[in-house]
């Protein structure tokens, strides 16, 4: 599909809440922010973390279209592409994260929020996305996703995978009546039990809903099971409210309504930067909690106390998480282009 502008605006907002959002729960200029606007914190904290749920619908939106009538012979590779994918920013993260640790260990060895550094085994487990299932406290705020991201995605490969093998009209109604039934286990029965949020079944009904609305726009027939999904996710808000569930359905509804809708050929420089954003958000999403380590342990260091100050440098720690991430992925864009630079001049 092309370029959306709503999913561009989705990915960019929905990555600077949750930098905001660790930035009000780990750094220790938060505290002085909140005696001045307590509301505004309290929001940051205890709310931000429901950021992420926009990015599980958008995952499980834009994975049925690449996906979409794809005859895969083996969810294997498509799976192996996506780790892939996901791995080089996430690398460099690691070693910013270590580096970070390093550096400022002892101004933030008080801190429960803070990992010791690293042994073999727990970077291998973190590089291999089995810390969580293995019990490892993470390194960084958003190695979690990741996994989950993963795990998600081969699920649906599998699904592919096994439709592939049938007809195409059987297909078409297979996969969104699977998908909508497991979405409404992990709706009603396994997202209420937070020791299963290392697991994909736990994170579920976003990302189902995603590709239900994904579905519903591509095959016709299949919107009986998204319209059966949203009316489910309303009893279960009737029956006991929670946001997630119903950020989830209202992002996925608006995507079903506008993921369609597309930039105008005027490029202005708001366009501009919620494209160059939304083009940025994974890295900033994996490098930022670096840059908190890092600002977290100046602040320490040079004993800096006060609203202002904690303004300016939360500030700082914001537009510096922003500035790395756009690093980071320009760095690993040349990383990839170089890696497809010998298997183009061989195909020629």
């Amino acid at each position: 599909m092309g370029r959306s502008l709503l999913i561009d605006t989705v990915k960019a907002v929905a990555s600077q809440l949750i930098v905001l959002h660790h930035l009000s729960l780990y750094a220790p200029m938060a505290d002085w922010l909140a005696t001045a606007w307590p509301g505004f914190m309290a929001f940051l904290h205890q709310e931000g973390r429901l950021a992420v749920q926009p990015f599980l619908v958008v995952g499980g939106f834009l994975t049925v279209h690449s996906l979409h009538q794809r005859h895969l012979h083996s969810p294997l590779p498509l799976v192996w592409q996506r780790y892939l994918r996901l791995l080089p920013q996430f690398l460099v993260a690691l070693v910013l994260v270590v580096l970070a640790t390093w550096l400022m260990g002892q101004e933030l060895a008080h801190e429960d929020w803070v990992s010791p550094l690293p042994t073999a085994g727990v970077l291998i487990a973190h590089v291999l996305f089995l810390q969580d299932v293995l019990g490892i406290p993470s390194l960084t705020a958003g190695a979690w996703y990741l996994a989950i991201d993963l795990q998600l995605f081969a699920l649906f490969a599998v699904l592919a995978w096994f439709t592939a093998r049938l007809d195409a009209p059987l297909a078409n109604r297979v996969a969104p009546a699977v998908v909508a039934v497991a979405t409404a286990l992990s709706l009603l029965l396994f997202s209420r039990r937070p020791a299963l949020d290392e697991w994909a079944i736990y994170h579920l009904a976003a990302y189902g809903l995603g590709a239900l609305a994904a579905w519903a726009r591509l095959h016709p027939p299949a919107r009986a099971w998204w319209w059966a999904a949203l009316a489910l996710v309303l009893v279960d808000a009737a029956w006991d409210p929670r946001p997630r569930p119903l950020l989830a359905m209202a992002t996925a509804l608006a995507l079903c309504a506008g993921a369609h809708l597309r930039w105008t050929a005027v490029s202005t420089p708001l366009r501009r930067a919620i494209a160059h954003l939304s083009d940025m958000s994974y890295s900033i999403f994996v490098c930022h909690f670096a840059v908190i380590l890092l600002v977290s342990g100046l602040w320490n260091r040079l004993d800096l106390h006060g609203v202002g100050p904690a303004l300016a440098w939360s500030a700082f720690a914001w537009a510096l998480s922003i500035g790395v991430g756009v690093a980071v992925q320009r760095l690993c864009d040349r990383w990839m282009l170089r890696g497809r630079a010998p298997a183009l001049g061989a195909a020629r």
